[in-house]
């Protein structure tokens, strides 16, 4: 009989300390695991200065030629009293790459483009332009001589403008176009295509 009331006894203690217990494991339930937590932080810590830098460059670049749109995300996270997310930087870098690129695409793009790379003239090089250019065309781009045969700034022929990549008709392209493939003509073959102004 003791030994009944004995395991009556420690049954129901068992009973009474999982009701006690019970209440604690739904709010358990409730929390993020550990790996949870940590992934909802990964992709959250805040932009390191690199890339702060970067995105800077880019925002000015796509004003500068009139192409920015959207906010800026340091003032918006300055305004919300935190700093921006790597994440949000890069993919904010990578829209306005492609934006950019797809600007690149457009007319007064291609002036741009060929602008930049006009940069990369060496200094002789563009001293030797602007003079071939002052002598064949007064710098006019559209200007047009020996009957049509010879156009634009640097007097091409439609056979030469497209050795050096043209398309289309050298004085329609712009300036900076002009320039660039006149280089090209220039560096790779010397200046015997202009044999008086060269």
């Amino acid at each position: 009989m003791k030994k009944t009331a004995s395991i009556l006894l420690a049954s129901a203690c068992a009973l009474a300390s999982a009701a006690t217990a019970s209440p604690a494991t739904p709010a358990l339930a409730d929390e993020p695991a550990v790996g949870e937590e940590i992934r909802a932080e990964a992709g959250a810590e805040p932009a390191g200065e690199q890339l702060r830098r970067a995105y800077e460059r880019w925002r000015r670049k796509l004003r500068r030629y009139d192409v920015w749109r959207g906010r800026d995300l340091v003032e918006a996270a300055r305004e919300e009293l935190r700093s921006p997310t790597a994440r949000e930087l890069s993919h904010a870098i990578h829209r306005m790459q492609r934006r950019f690129h797809r600007f690149l695409r457009t007319p007064r793009g291609q002036a741009v483009r060929f602008a930049l790379k006009v940069r990369r003239i060496p200094s002789w090089g563009r001293g030797h332009l602007r003079s071939i250019a002052a002598c064949e065309s007064r710098g006019n781009p559209r200007a047009v001589g020996g009957g049509g045969a010879f156009r634009g700034l640097y007097q091409f022929t439609f056979g030469t403008w497209r050795v050096v990549g043209g398309s289309g008709d050298p004085a329609a392209a712009p300036r900076t176009e002009q320039t660039w493939r006149a280089w090209l003509l220039l560096s790779r073959h010397g200046s015997g295509h202009w044999p008086v102004c060269g």
